[in-house]
Protein backbone atom coordinates (compact mmCIF):
# COMPACT_ATOMS: atom_id res chain seq x y z
CA UNK A 1 0.00 0.00 0.00
CA UNK A 2 0.99 3.65 -0.46
CA UNK A 3 0.84 5.56 2.84
CA UNK A 4 0.92 9.35 2.88
CA UNK A 5 2.36 10.84 6.09
CA UNK A 6 1.75 14.47 7.08
CA UNK A 7 4.15 16.03 9.60
CA UNK A 8 4.74 19.51 11.02
CA UNK A 9 8.54 19.46 10.88
CA UNK A 10 11.21 18.09 8.59
CA UNK A 11 12.62 14.81 9.98
CA UNK A 12 16.14 16.27 9.95
CA UNK A 13 15.14 18.68 12.73
CA UNK A 14 15.60 17.67 16.38
CA UNK A 15 12.72 15.91 18.12
CA UNK A 16 11.35 12.55 19.20
CA UNK A 17 8.43 12.77 16.76
CA UNK A 18 10.82 13.32 13.85
CA UNK A 19 12.87 10.29 14.92
CA UNK A 20 9.70 8.21 15.19
CA UNK A 21 8.52 9.21 11.72
CA UNK A 22 11.74 8.04 10.10
CA UNK A 23 11.60 4.76 12.00
CA UNK A 24 8.01 4.14 10.94
CA UNK A 25 8.93 4.88 7.34
CA UNK A 26 11.91 2.52 7.53
CA UNK A 27 9.93 -0.44 8.88
CA UNK A 28 6.88 0.10 6.67
CA UNK A 29 9.16 0.09 3.62
CA UNK A 30 10.93 -2.98 4.97
CA UNK A 31 7.50 -4.66 5.05
CA UNK A 32 7.06 -3.85 1.35
CA UNK A 33 4.96 -0.67 1.51
CA UNK A 34 5.59 2.79 0.06
CA UNK A 35 5.69 5.84 2.33
CA UNK A 36 5.64 9.46 1.17
CA UNK A 37 6.07 12.18 3.78
CA UNK A 38 4.66 15.71 3.47
CA UNK A 39 6.88 17.98 5.56
CA UNK A 40 7.91 21.61 5.88
CA UNK A 41 10.96 22.77 4.00
CA UNK A 42 14.23 22.22 5.85
CA UNK A 43 16.33 25.41 5.84
CA UNK A 44 19.38 24.01 7.62
CA UNK A 45 19.90 20.62 6.10
CA UNK A 46 22.68 18.07 6.08
CA UNK A 47 21.12 15.69 3.57
CA UNK A 48 18.30 15.34 1.06
CA UNK A 49 15.92 12.52 1.92
CA UNK A 50 14.00 10.28 -0.47
CA UNK A 51 10.22 10.03 -0.35
CA UNK A 52 9.72 13.61 0.89
CA UNK A 53 7.41 16.32 -0.37
CA UNK A 54 8.67 19.61 1.07
CA UNK A 55 6.01 22.31 0.99
CA UNK A 56 6.61 26.08 0.95
CA UNK A 57 7.38 27.35 4.45
CA UNK A 58 9.13 30.02 6.46
CA UNK A 59 11.86 29.39 9.06
CA UNK A 60 10.97 29.98 12.70
CA UNK A 61 13.38 32.05 14.83
CA UNK A 62 15.75 31.91 16.55
CA UNK A 63 17.55 28.97 14.91
CA UNK A 64 15.62 28.40 11.69
CA UNK A 65 15.63 24.66 12.40
CA UNK A 66 11.82 24.54 12.42
CA UNK A 67 9.31 26.03 9.98
CA UNK A 68 5.77 27.34 9.67
CA UNK A 69 3.44 27.26 6.68
CA UNK A 70 2.36 30.82 5.73
CA UNK A 71 -0.37 29.52 3.40
CA UNK A 72 -2.05 26.13 3.74
CA UNK A 73 -3.70 26.58 0.35
CA UNK A 74 -0.29 27.08 -1.25
CA UNK A 75 1.03 24.00 0.59
CA UNK A 76 -2.05 22.02 -0.52
CA UNK A 77 -1.47 22.88 -4.19
CA UNK A 78 2.20 21.92 -3.80
CA UNK A 79 1.25 18.47 -2.49
CA UNK A 80 -1.31 18.06 -5.29
CA UNK A 81 1.25 18.90 -7.96
CA UNK A 82 4.04 16.71 -6.59
CA UNK A 83 1.83 13.67 -5.94
CA UNK A 84 0.49 13.92 -9.50
CA UNK A 85 4.05 13.58 -10.78
CA UNK A 86 4.50 10.39 -8.75
CA UNK A 87 1.52 8.74 -10.49
CA UNK A 88 1.12 6.36 -7.53
CA UNK A 89 -2.36 6.38 -5.95
CA UNK A 90 -2.49 6.90 -2.19
CA UNK A 91 -4.25 4.16 -0.22
CA UNK A 92 -4.33 5.75 3.21
CA UNK A 93 -3.31 8.98 4.95
CA UNK A 94 -1.56 8.96 8.31
CA UNK A 95 -1.55 12.38 9.96
CA UNK A 96 1.36 12.59 12.39
CA UNK A 97 1.21 16.33 12.93
CA UNK A 98 -0.29 18.58 15.57
CA UNK A 99 -0.55 22.04 13.98
CA UNK A 100 -0.42 23.02 10.29
CA UNK A 101 0.32 19.47 9.12
CA UNK A 102 -2.73 18.20 11.00
CA UNK A 103 -5.02 20.60 9.13
CA UNK A 104 -3.39 19.90 5.77
CA UNK A 105 -3.47 16.11 6.22
CA UNK A 106 -7.07 16.00 7.47
CA UNK A 107 -8.19 18.24 4.57
CA UNK A 108 -6.31 16.14 2.02
CA UNK A 109 -7.87 12.89 3.24
CA UNK A 110 -11.37 14.42 3.39
CA UNK A 111 -11.16 16.03 -0.05
CA UNK A 112 -9.82 12.86 -1.70
CA UNK A 113 -12.22 10.44 0.04
CA UNK A 114 -9.36 8.57 1.69
CA UNK A 115 -9.37 6.72 5.00
CA UNK A 116 -6.95 8.14 7.52
CA UNK A 117 -5.33 7.53 10.86
CA UNK A 118 -4.40 10.44 13.10
CA UNK A 119 -1.63 10.13 15.69
CA UNK A 120 -1.70 12.95 18.26
CA UNK A 121 1.91 13.28 19.40
CA UNK A 122 1.89 16.52 21.39
CA UNK A 123 -0.04 18.11 24.23
CA UNK A 124 -0.47 21.49 22.53
CA UNK A 125 -2.21 23.03 25.51
CA UNK A 126 0.86 22.58 27.70
CA UNK A 127 3.32 23.21 24.89
CA UNK A 128 1.83 26.57 23.95
CA UNK A 129 1.40 27.54 27.61
CA UNK A 130 5.14 27.08 28.15
CA UNK A 131 6.05 29.24 25.17
CA UNK A 132 3.37 31.96 24.84
CA UNK A 133 1.45 31.80 28.14
CA UNK A 134 -2.28 31.36 28.78
CA UNK A 135 -3.47 34.39 26.81
CA UNK A 136 -1.13 33.59 23.92
CA UNK A 137 -2.41 30.00 23.88
CA UNK A 138 -6.00 31.22 23.56
CA UNK A 139 -5.05 33.48 20.67
CA UNK A 140 -3.18 30.69 18.89
CA UNK A 141 -6.17 28.38 19.44
CA UNK A 142 -8.49 30.93 17.81
CA UNK A 143 -6.25 31.14 14.74
CA UNK A 144 -5.93 27.35 14.48
CA UNK A 145 -9.67 26.76 14.93
CA UNK A 146 -10.51 29.26 12.18
CA UNK A 147 -7.80 27.82 9.94
CA UNK A 148 -9.11 24.27 10.43
CA UNK A 149 -12.75 25.25 9.96
CA UNK A 150 -11.92 27.00 6.68
CA UNK A 151 -9.91 24.07 5.27
CA UNK A 152 -12.25 21.32 6.51
CA UNK A 153 -15.61 22.98 5.86
CA UNK A 154 -16.59 23.08 9.54
CA UNK A 155 -18.34 25.72 11.58
CA UNK A 156 -15.98 27.59 13.88
CA UNK A 157 -16.30 25.98 17.35
CA UNK A 158 -18.04 28.07 20.02
CA UNK A 159 -15.08 27.39 22.32
CA UNK A 160 -12.61 28.55 19.69
CA UNK A 161 -10.09 29.71 22.32
CA UNK A 162 -9.63 26.07 23.34
CA UNK A 163 -6.75 24.08 21.82
CA UNK A 164 -8.62 20.81 22.43
CA UNK A 165 -11.46 22.07 20.19
CA UNK A 166 -8.90 22.42 17.42
CA UNK A 167 -7.68 18.86 18.00
CA UNK A 168 -11.26 17.62 17.81
CA UNK A 169 -11.69 19.34 14.45
CA UNK A 170 -8.63 17.73 12.83
CA UNK A 171 -9.46 14.29 14.29
CA UNK A 172 -13.18 14.38 13.52
CA UNK A 173 -13.05 12.45 10.25
CA UNK A 174 -10.26 10.00 11.19
CA UNK A 175 -11.00 6.29 11.08
CA UNK A 176 -8.72 5.81 14.07
CA UNK A 177 -7.00 8.19 16.47
CA UNK A 178 -3.87 6.97 18.23
CA UNK A 179 -1.67 8.25 21.04
CA UNK A 180 1.91 7.31 21.99
CA UNK A 181 0.89 6.61 25.60
CA UNK A 182 -2.01 5.45 27.72
CA UNK A 183 -2.07 8.56 29.89
CA UNK A 184 -2.29 10.89 26.89
CA UNK A 185 -4.98 8.73 25.27
CA UNK A 186 -7.05 9.37 28.40
CA UNK A 187 -6.44 13.12 28.03
CA UNK A 188 -7.76 13.02 24.46
CA UNK A 189 -10.88 11.20 25.64
CA UNK A 190 -11.30 13.49 28.66
CA UNK A 191 -11.26 16.60 26.44
CA UNK A 192 -13.71 15.07 23.93
CA UNK A 193 -11.21 14.94 21.08
CA UNK A 194 -12.26 11.34 20.43
CA UNK A 195 -14.39 8.73 22.18
CA UNK A 196 -11.61 6.14 22.17
CA UNK A 197 -7.92 6.57 21.34
CA UNK A 198 -5.70 3.60 20.54
CA UNK A 199 -2.25 3.41 22.15
CA UNK A 200 0.70 2.99 19.80
CA UNK A 201 4.03 3.87 21.46
CA UNK A 202 6.74 5.47 19.37
CA UNK A 203 9.11 2.59 18.74
CA UNK A 204 12.79 1.97 19.27
CA UNK A 205 14.85 0.87 16.26
CA UNK A 206 15.41 -2.90 16.39
CA UNK A 207 18.63 -2.56 14.39
CA UNK A 208 20.11 -0.03 16.80
CA UNK A 209 19.14 -1.96 19.94
CA UNK A 210 20.40 -5.28 18.60
CA UNK A 211 23.65 -3.70 17.43
CA UNK A 212 24.53 -2.20 20.82
CA UNK A 213 26.14 -4.18 23.59
CA UNK A 214 24.58 -3.53 26.98
CA UNK A 215 27.49 -2.68 29.24
CA UNK A 216 27.98 -2.24 32.96
CA UNK A 217 30.90 -2.22 35.34
CA UNK A 218 31.24 -1.99 39.13
CA UNK A 219 30.65 1.61 40.17
CA UNK A 220 31.92 1.59 43.71
CA UNK A 221 34.98 3.75 43.02
CA UNK A 222 34.74 5.02 39.44
CA UNK A 223 33.17 8.23 38.16
CA UNK A 224 29.42 7.93 37.63
CA UNK A 225 28.21 8.71 34.12
CA UNK A 226 24.87 10.57 33.90
CA UNK A 227 23.21 11.71 30.64
CA UNK A 228 20.55 14.29 29.81
CA UNK A 229 19.47 14.47 26.16
CA UNK A 230 16.82 16.40 24.29
CA UNK A 231 15.65 19.64 22.76
CA UNK A 232 16.71 22.63 24.84
CA UNK A 233 13.44 24.44 25.37
CA UNK A 234 11.52 25.58 28.43
CA UNK A 235 9.13 22.63 28.60
CA UNK A 236 12.04 20.17 28.78
CA UNK A 237 13.19 21.82 32.06
CA UNK A 238 16.91 21.46 31.37
CA UNK A 239 17.74 24.51 33.49
CA UNK A 240 15.83 23.07 36.45
CA UNK A 241 17.68 19.79 36.07
CA UNK A 242 21.03 21.59 36.06
CA UNK A 243 19.94 23.28 39.28
CA UNK A 244 19.16 19.88 40.77
CA UNK A 245 22.50 18.41 39.67
CA UNK A 246 24.28 21.42 41.20
CA UNK A 247 22.35 21.07 44.44
CA UNK A 248 22.97 17.31 44.69
CA UNK A 249 26.73 18.04 44.60
CA UNK A 250 27.54 14.41 43.84
CA UNK A 251 31.16 13.39 44.39
CA UNK A 252 32.89 11.72 41.44
CA UNK A 253 29.90 12.03 39.06
CA UNK A 254 29.76 13.68 35.64
CA UNK A 255 26.73 14.92 33.69
CA UNK A 256 26.87 14.76 29.88
CA UNK A 257 24.37 16.95 28.01
CA UNK A 258 23.31 16.25 24.42
CA UNK A 259 20.99 18.29 22.22
CA UNK A 260 20.35 21.77 20.88
CA UNK A 261 17.64 24.40 20.87
CA UNK A 262 16.69 27.91 21.84
CA UNK A 263 18.02 27.58 25.41
CA UNK A 264 21.46 26.37 24.34
CA UNK A 265 23.20 29.66 25.15
CA UNK A 266 21.41 29.80 28.50
CA UNK A 267 22.55 26.25 29.32
CA UNK A 268 26.18 27.05 28.48
CA UNK A 269 26.04 30.16 30.67
CA UNK A 270 24.35 28.30 33.53
CA UNK A 271 27.11 25.70 33.58
CA UNK A 272 29.57 28.51 34.27
CA UNK A 273 27.35 30.35 36.76
CA UNK A 274 26.70 27.20 38.80
CA UNK A 275 30.36 26.18 38.76
CA UNK A 276 29.62 22.96 36.87
CA UNK A 277 32.25 23.24 34.14
CA UNK A 278 34.31 20.42 35.68
CA UNK A 279 31.40 18.12 36.53
CA UNK A 280 29.19 18.64 33.46
CA UNK A 281 29.91 18.76 29.73
CA UNK A 282 27.77 20.14 26.91
CA UNK A 283 28.27 18.08 23.73
CA UNK A 284 25.60 19.37 21.32
CA UNK A 285 23.74 17.02 18.96
CA UNK A 286 24.72 13.45 18.15
CA UNK A 287 23.45 11.22 15.32
CA UNK A 288 20.59 9.08 16.62
CA UNK A 289 22.46 5.76 16.57
CA UNK A 290 25.43 7.32 18.38
CA UNK A 291 23.14 8.82 21.01
CA UNK A 292 21.44 5.51 21.76
CA UNK A 293 24.86 3.89 21.97
CA UNK A 294 25.82 6.61 24.42
CA UNK A 295 22.76 5.76 26.53
CA UNK A 296 23.97 2.15 26.72
CA UNK A 297 27.28 3.15 28.30
CA UNK A 298 25.75 5.54 30.86
CA UNK A 299 24.80 4.75 34.45
CA UNK A 300 21.61 6.81 34.24
CA UNK A 301 19.62 8.78 31.65
CA UNK A 302 17.50 11.64 32.98
CA UNK A 303 14.26 13.15 31.71
CA UNK A 304 13.20 16.30 33.58
CA UNK A 305 10.06 17.47 31.74
CA UNK A 306 6.65 17.29 33.43
CA UNK A 307 3.24 17.16 31.79
CA UNK A 308 4.51 17.99 28.31
CA UNK A 309 5.76 14.59 27.12
CA UNK A 310 3.16 12.26 25.69
CA UNK A 311 5.81 9.53 25.78
CA UNK A 312 9.38 10.79 25.85
CA UNK A 313 11.61 8.72 23.59
CA UNK A 314 14.90 9.08 25.48
CA UNK A 315 13.83 7.02 28.47
CA UNK A 316 12.32 4.30 26.27
CA UNK A 317 15.52 4.06 24.26
CA UNK A 318 17.64 4.03 27.41
CA UNK A 319 15.75 1.14 29.01
CA UNK A 320 15.76 -0.75 25.70
CA UNK A 321 19.58 -0.75 25.77
CA UNK A 322 19.77 -1.62 29.46
CA UNK A 323 20.21 1.77 31.15
CA UNK A 324 17.94 2.87 34.02
CA UNK A 325 16.29 6.27 34.00
CA UNK A 326 15.40 9.13 36.30
CA UNK A 327 12.09 10.86 35.55
CA UNK A 328 10.18 13.74 37.11
CA UNK A 329 6.77 12.97 35.59
CA UNK A 330 4.74 10.24 37.36
CA UNK A 331 2.61 9.69 34.23
CA UNK A 332 5.70 8.81 32.20
CA UNK A 333 6.99 6.61 35.04
CA UNK A 334 3.68 4.71 35.16
CA UNK A 335 4.23 3.35 31.64
CA UNK A 336 7.81 2.19 32.23
CA UNK A 337 8.97 -0.98 34.02
CA UNK A 338 9.22 0.36 37.59
CA UNK A 339 12.27 -1.70 38.49
CA UNK A 340 14.34 0.38 36.04
CA UNK A 341 13.14 3.83 37.13
CA UNK A 342 13.97 6.41 39.77
CA UNK A 343 10.96 8.73 40.11
CA UNK A 344 11.37 12.13 41.71
CA UNK A 345 8.75 12.61 44.46
CA UNK A 346 7.85 15.98 42.92
CA UNK A 347 9.31 17.81 39.91
CA UNK A 348 10.92 20.44 42.15
CA UNK A 349 14.66 21.11 42.01
CA UNK A 350 14.98 19.96 45.63
CA UNK A 351 13.29 16.61 45.00
CA UNK A 352 15.16 15.98 41.75
CA UNK A 353 18.40 16.64 43.67
CA UNK A 354 17.36 14.14 46.35
CA UNK A 355 16.47 11.59 43.65
CA UNK A 356 19.86 12.07 41.98
CA UNK A 357 21.52 11.46 45.36
CA UNK A 358 19.45 8.32 45.92
CA UNK A 359 20.22 7.02 42.43
CA UNK A 360 23.95 7.61 42.88
CA UNK A 361 23.87 5.76 46.19
CA UNK A 362 22.00 2.82 44.62
CA UNK A 363 24.43 2.62 41.71
CA UNK A 364 27.44 2.73 44.03
CA UNK A 365 25.99 -0.06 46.19
CA UNK A 366 25.35 -2.34 43.21
CA UNK A 367 21.58 -1.77 42.95
CA UNK A 368 21.94 -0.06 39.59
CA UNK A 369 18.47 -0.96 38.22
CA UNK A 370 20.11 -1.95 34.94
CA UNK A 371 17.61 -3.50 32.53
CA UNK A 372 19.25 -6.84 31.83
CA UNK A 373 15.84 -8.24 30.84
CA UNK A 374 12.73 -6.10 30.32
CA UNK A 375 10.48 -9.15 30.03
CA UNK A 376 7.24 -8.53 28.15
CA UNK A 377 7.83 -4.77 28.02
CA UNK A 378 8.91 -3.98 24.49
CA UNK A 379 8.66 -1.02 22.16
CA UNK A 380 10.61 -2.42 19.21
CA UNK A 381 9.54 -0.67 16.03
CA UNK A 382 9.08 -3.90 14.05
CA UNK A 383 6.35 -5.06 16.45
CA UNK A 384 4.59 -1.68 16.53
CA UNK A 385 4.69 -1.40 12.72
CA UNK A 386 3.08 -4.83 12.33
CA UNK A 387 0.19 -3.70 14.54
CA UNK A 388 -0.16 -0.40 12.67
CA UNK A 389 -0.33 -2.19 9.31
CA UNK A 390 -3.32 -4.10 10.69
CA UNK A 391 -4.99 -0.76 11.57
CA UNK A 392 -4.27 0.56 8.07
CA UNK A 393 -5.86 -2.52 6.52
CA UNK A 394 -8.95 -2.15 8.71
CA UNK A 395 -9.30 1.53 7.82
CA UNK A 396 -8.94 0.83 4.08
CA UNK A 397 -11.58 -1.90 4.30
CA UNK A 398 -13.93 0.48 6.15
CA UNK A 399 -13.38 3.34 3.72
CA UNK A 400 -13.38 7.05 4.56
CA UNK A 401 -15.32 8.15 7.62
CA UNK A 402 -18.23 10.49 6.93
Amino acid sequence: MHILFFADHHPDSLGGVQTSLMLQKKYLERAGHTVTMVVSRRFRRNRRLEGMIEVPSLPLPPTGAYSIEPSLKLAYRSVQRKLAKMALPVDIVHVQADVWGAILGAAWAKDHDLPYVHTVHTNLDLGFSHTVGKTGTQRVAQVLNRWAASMLGHDIPKNDKNVWAFKEQVCRHANYVTSPSGHFAKELEKHNVVDHALVFPNGVDDDVVEGIEKSSSPAENRELDFVWAGRMSAEKRITEFLGAFHQANLPNAHLHIYGSGQLEARVRLLLVQLGLTKSATFHGRLPHRDLVSRFASADLVAQSSVGFETQGMTVYEAIAVGTPVLVADPKIASELPSEHVWLSKTPSIDDMARTLTRAAKDIRSGNSKRAIDTGDWSVLQSQITAKMIHIYEKAIKEGPKA
